[in-house]
């Protein structure tokens, strides 16, 4: 990580203080504003993710988002130098709690990002509205986030509802009239495939069976025979991005079940599709983004990302990217002060701009994301396999309470 800036040698050091003795002395006659003082300070962002752990490819890849654009602006926010404080929550809720702890009682972190589990988002939720600590997920899609209406909880990332619902209609209307779904058995699996299922039965259509998968699963053989003698008409599909989802989808291949499959975009993305090779072409998938957007600012994305990382971005690199340029847009507004969280909270709902998804905004109810998602095929285009998009939904917000949610 490039360092706040240049350091000067001890003898440099000296020079330099005892030459700066007297104007000091005297500055201190004029003491700055204490907003002025507190804006002079690092910028001390607490970065929770996991970074061991079935996700851990994920953890990586949103952190050098953040970077990407961190580097655009020379690790500067209105003024002040930024600090990235990572830590490891293992993808352990337990963990993750200790982590956000030490944010705020040691490490004293104007922020905290991340988490990418939406078990560990939801571990730390009341740890964060009782101390009054801000945080802006970067990451974990668990809907239960979206009812918080905690007025300092932001997420720049995505809600599970916001890509599973439109793809549960579009299955419905492209390609089946019945599936069975396979999840990891936590909180994200269990709220995606509630939110697809409700989507696609509410469309007429029919689920014959919901399957859930140990986190960790490496042999999915039994899963998938039972799929194979349902003889469904698709198959919808969520694992949380890394080893969980290049083995599903590369077993589903092997399989023998001849409906398509569909999935959370995380599943075949620049993460999962070297791993998986040819298994992932026609797997149909919904995202927020992929590197093949044609807009001004991914282009600029992808470039800078490559120059970087060697690699193409994938959707948890645009993670990262969009919440370092939010907090980037909120510390502008309000001068850098980050000490009063009511103007920080009033800056940051306000905030909107064009990223490398497409156009970003805040719901002002719910402090989640308005944005588009994309349904994409895989394809292969030159040498690669990428999500081609098919089809776009604009402007997707996700309900605001849990009864709403319930009922869609």
């Amino acid at each position: 990580m490039p360092q706040p800036g240049p350091r000067l040698s001890a003898s440099s050091r000296r020079r330099f203080l005892a030459g700066a003795g007297a104007g000091l002395a005297a500055a201190s006659v004029l003491a700055a504003p204490p907003i002025m003082a507190q804006t002079r300070k690092p910028l001390r962002l607490g970065v929770l993710n996991s970074f061991n752990g079935p996700i851990s490819v994920a953890a990586e890849s949103n952190v050098v988002g953040m970077e990407v654009y961190l580097d655009r602006i020379n690790w500067t926010i209105a003024g002040r130098k930024v600090e990235l404080i990572k830590e490891d929550d293992q993808f352990n809720p337990q963990i993750g709690l200790q982590k956000a702890r030490k944010f705020v009682e040691s490490d004293k972190v104007d922020m905290i990002l991340g988490p990418q589990a939406s078990n560990v988002a939801l571990a730390i939720m009341n740890f964060v509205k009782q101390t009054g600590t801000y945080l802006v997920i970067s990451g974990a899609g668990a809907d239960e986030v979206t009812w918080q209406h905690a007025p300092y909880i932001f997420r720049t990332s995505l809600s599970g509802w916001q890509l599973v619902h439109p793809i549960g209609e579009w299955v419905y209307d492209r390609l089946a009239k019945n599936v069975a779904v396979v999840a990891a058995d936590y909180v994200a699996g269990h709220d995606i495939i509630g939110v697809f299922s409700r989507a696609f039965t509410k469309k007429g259509g029919t689920v014959l069976k919901e399957i859930y998968t140990p986190l960790g699963t490496t042999d999915f053989s039994a899963y998938l025979t039972t799929v194979r003698s349902l003889n469904p008409g698709a198959v919808y599909s969520f694992m949380p991005g890394g080893s969980d989802s290049t083995r599903f989808v590369q077993q589903y291949a092997q399989s023998g079940v001849k409906a398509p499959l569909a999935c959370f975009g995380g599943m075949v993305d620049e993460t999962t599709i070297a791993a998986i090779g040819d298994a992932a072409l026609g797997v149909y998938s919904s995202t927020i983004y992929t590197d093949t957007l044609t807009n001004p600012e991914n282009e600029r994305f992808v470039a800078e990302y490559r120059a970087k990382k060697k690699e193409f971005p994938n959707l948890f690199s645009d993670y990262g990217f969009v919440v370092a340029r939010a907090v980037d847009e909120t510390l502008k507004a309000t001068d850098g002060d980050t000490s009063d969280k009511d103007k920080l909270a009033a800056a940051m709902v306000k905030v909107a701009f064009d990223a490398p998804r497409g156009p970003f905004r805040f719901d002002p109810e719910t402090h989640d994301p308005i944005q588009n998602v994309y349904m994409l095929e895989e394809q292969r285009k030159g040498d690669r396999i990428v999500g081609n998009v098919i089809a776009t939904v604009t402007d997707v917000k996700a309900p605001a309470t849990k009864q709403i949610w319930e009922s869609q």
